[in-house]
């Protein structure tokens, strides 16, 4: 709980000087506390703002463990000739009657004046004293008092305040009256000093013989604390916005950069169904049987030397079968094809969802919460050429789109190399040819092989010497042997070799030509194998194949088409993440705008002055705004902009990433995040910085030079008599000054001609706020000192 506010305490603010007054209240306060309520209305709407908010403050009043009686401070400010005639009656008899009515057991309202508790302050803001319109300001004010001397249906006005645009040192601007009113309240209700004796005996009701009204002069010069802060988290998180904005906004990177940043898309598979997988094979396969293409092809060519035409059609009947055959689909070809149709439909999901991860992969990968968003650029790059090669793509598959295009007269059936298989087989030597060729080959090597044996086997003639006839001898007879039994296999032997040569040479004279004779066939055999065995893996060669592979072209131009529209809405979605940083940056820019502040450069080169204000007679800043701007520069939770730029990106990052929201979208995030990044400004007072509190020390001796001048009364109540009226604490005053700067700021204050007490408020805010009271008159006896009073010269603003 802020130790600020000691009790319950309404600040309200009755019409638009009041709301005004309201508003610059809460510039300066340190933070909202539960023992403040601030309630802005026309007096007429008073009970019915009062009542909700009493309610609140009181529990927590109660809840605070104080264990004295329960308190509460009303504040109300308005202008005297704002409104009607009875305005600011009705405001305090509606607050009156509701505390009456709601809360007399809390707040007793027979009990004497300095025992009550609960208490109503109307500070009023009046022109002139001497002016005509006075006359009006005094009539109202007296049909205030008078309702407050009889007796009201609860005691809770205890004193008017009258705050005078014009006193003895000058004329105050509209501003400085605003100014003075909020000073009146941060000086009595949020210095933490309610407690203090020349606090409390202020805020106490005036005994029973004592006037209400009092003069309050006050002059201060402080430091926007709301604002600043405001400021403070508005400009860390412009700084914050600006390093992203830089960084999406990066120009182009290398293509091969870009194209590794999208590697995970893995866009050259996407197709991989449509083109060799299952699902394309699937289709093809249906449409070759359907094309009735020869399935059965030989895995080996074999081809005998002797083999027939006839023999080598039945050896190998699929390469003798037409490449296709139109026919009619029967009821099982239709359920075949609804199958590989519900086949393609799920690859073609599959190939959405394959785009759908590959997009998430590479948003993992490249532009994730702890990225920074430092690859957007090249991200967006590598995915714009991916568009275009799938463009180039999707051109190519249109050319192959009309080739297949069904209107078109249809072409010759293929059937390659049929023609030619066929003649290659008329081609070949008859068996019954081949068979003689290889008969009279083994007959005449038989009688050749047979007699050049036997020529071989036969003894020669002996030949005489002299070359004549041989001599004539004589012979003897031999008795005649008996002949021989059995097979002589020296005569057979010729004749076996005969046979056996001639039977080798026949035989491999028809291997050997008939091989020869049959390579061709082979060859061509081969060359019609292989391609009916590319021409069914594409479909057959039919009207069917041509069919299936223009559903497979169509499949991948819509699946293509689909990867493109997914990639330009990602693409889309890169652009409104930057749209986002750019609307947030430029948001903050507005705020800073509507701060007075211009962003410079750097945050510690920004230009204060019209944040803190001109200041004026009464009130100025505490501490010069060059200073302010370096001291709050310093004051961050993350020095380095580069680094609270990635700290801001992972705290505002969208709970369903990018592809479902923008970072930094959320606006009271940002100002949560940002609040959190000059957090430590709140923990150190800029009085403490040896700069910051030399600065407040030399300013408060040039504004306390003057204020002896600067705190007087709009004039001098007199009585019946025409005496002077000097009523309670005349011309009494102190000083409020914050713990914080004590050291630095005494020396200034010791150093003012006019030496008041000094009241150090525990408060950390830079506010040093001079009071001075004269209090206990009645309306009358302002009147008549205000007929006295002379009309003011009105000085020049910021006069010294």
């Amino acid at each position: 709980m802020d130790a600020a506010v000691s009790y319950p305490t309404v600040l309200l603010g009755l019409g638009r000087f009041g709301q005004e007054v309201i508003g610059r209240t809460l510039q300066s306060l340190e933070a909202s506390s539960p023992l403040l309520g601030v309630l802005r209305c026309e007096p007429s709407g008073v009970a019915a703002g009062l009542q909700p908010l009493l309610e609140e403050l009181l529990r927590a009043g109660r809840s605070s463990g104080e264990r004295r009686d329960q308190r509460l401070d009303v504040i109300a400010f308005g202008a005297a000739l704002q409104g009607g005639d009875e305005d600011l009656l009705t405001a305090c008899e509606q607050a009156a009657r509701l505390l009456a009515e709601g809360y007399g057991t809390m707040f007793p309202p027979d009990r004497p004046p300095e025992q009550r508790t609960a208490t109503l302050h109307l500070v009023v803001q009046v022109p002139a004293l001497s002016s005509p319109r006075a006359s009006v300001v005094f009539a109202r004010l007296a049909a205030l008092e008078s309702w407050a001397r009889a007796r009201p249906v609860f005691p809770l006005l205890a004193r008017i305040w009258v705050v005078s645009q014009q006193t003895a040192a000058g004329t105050l601007t509209s501003e400085e009256m605003v100014s003075t009113c909020a000073s009146f309240a941060l000086g009595l209700v949020a210095s933490g000093l309610r407690t203090e004796d020349e606090v409390s005996r202020r805020m106490a009701h005036p005994a029973r013989d004592e006037g209400l009204v009092s003069f309050v002069s006050l002059a201060s010069v402080e430091l926007p604390e709301s604002r600043l802060r405001t400021y403070a988290a508005a400009r860390a998180a412009y700084d914050g916005l600006g390093v992203l904005v830089a960084r999406v906004q990066e120009p182009g990177t290398d293509a091969t950069l870009a194209m590794g940043a999208v590697s995970a898309l893995h866009h050259d598979r996407w197709l991989a169904p449509f083109v060799e997988g299952q699902a394309a094979q699937l289709s093809r396969r249906l449409a070759a049987e359907l094309s009735r293409s020869p399935l059965d092809l030989p895995a080996e060519i074999r081809v005998g030397p002797l083999d027939t035409p006839e023999e080598i059609r039945a050896n190998h009947s699929g390469l003798f079968k037409p490449a296709s055959v139109e026919t009619s689909p029967t009821t099982v070809d239709q359920a075949r094809t609804d199958e590989t149709f519900r086949a393609l439909d799920r690859a073609e999901a599959e190939v959405a969802t394959s785009v759908e991860q590959g997009i998430l992969a590479v948003f993992d990968a490249s532009l994730g919460p702890s990225s920074g968003l430092s690859q957007l650029p090249a991200v967006e790059q590598g995915l714009k050429r991916v568009i275009a090669q799938l463009h180039d793509e999707q051109a190519q598959e249109d050319a192959t789109l009309r080739k297949l295009d069904p209107s078109q007269p249809p072409g010759p059936p293929v059937d390659p190399h049929r023609e030619e298989l066929e003649k290659a087989l008329l081609e070949l030597p008859s068996k019954r040819m081949a068979l003689g060729a290889a008969a009279a080959l083994a007959l005449a090597v038989l009688l050749g092989v047979s007699f050049g044996t036997l020529a071989l086997m036969t003894p020669a003639a002996t030949v005489s010497p002299q070359g004549g006839n041989p001599p004539p001898s004589v012979q003897l007879m031999a008795p005649a042997t008996p002949a021989a039994t059995g097979f002589d296999w020296r005569e057979a032997l010729p004749w076996i070799v005969g046979v056996l040569v001639a039977a080798g040479a026949g035989g491999g004279w028809l291997y050997f030509v008939g091989n020869h004779t049959r390579k061709e066939v082979r060859r061509v055999m081969k060359l019609r194998r292989d391609a009916l065995e590319s021409l069914v893996s594409r479909g057959g060669g039919g009207r069917r194949a041509k069919q299936a592979e223009l559903q497979l072209v169509v499949r991948r131009k819509r699946a293509r088409r689909g990867a493109i529209l997914a990639l330009e809405n990602t693409v889309a979605r890169l652009h409104a993440v930057r749209h986002a940083l750019l609307e947030a940056r430029d948001r903050k820019r507005q705020e800073l705008l509507a701060l007075g502040v211009t962003p410079a450069a750097e945050a510690r080169l920004d230009d204060l002055g019209p944040l803190l204000g001109a200041g004026g007679l009464l009130h100025g800043s505490l501490v010069p705004p060059e200073v302010i701007s370096r001291w709050i520069a310093s004051r961050r939770e993350i020095s380095e902009d580069r680094v609270w730029a990635d700290r801001l990106l992972e705290g505002a990052w969208p709970e369903g990433g990018l592809l479902e929201d923008v970072p930094c979208g959320d606006s009271a995030r940002i100002d949560e995040l940002s609040r959190r990044q000059v957090q430590p400004m709140a923990e150190r007072s800029v009085l403490d910085d040896q700069e910051g509190g030399q600065q407040a020390a030399d300013v408060l001796r040039d504004f306390g030079a003057r204020m002896g001048a600067v705190l007087a009364p709009p004039c001098q109540p007199l009585n019946a008599h025409g005496d002077p009226v000097l009523g309670v604490r005349p011309g009494e005053g102190f000083v409020i000054a914050p713990s914080a700067g004590r050291d630095t700021l005494d020396a200034g204050l010791r150093d003012m001609p006019t030496r008041l007490p000094i009241l150090w408020s525990p408060s950390k805010a830079a506010r040093v706020i001079f009071l001075r009271t004269w209090e206990g008159f009645s309306v009358e006896e302002m009147s008549r000192g205000a007929r006295a009073t002379p009309q003011a010269v009105m000085a020049p603003r910021g006069a010294r």
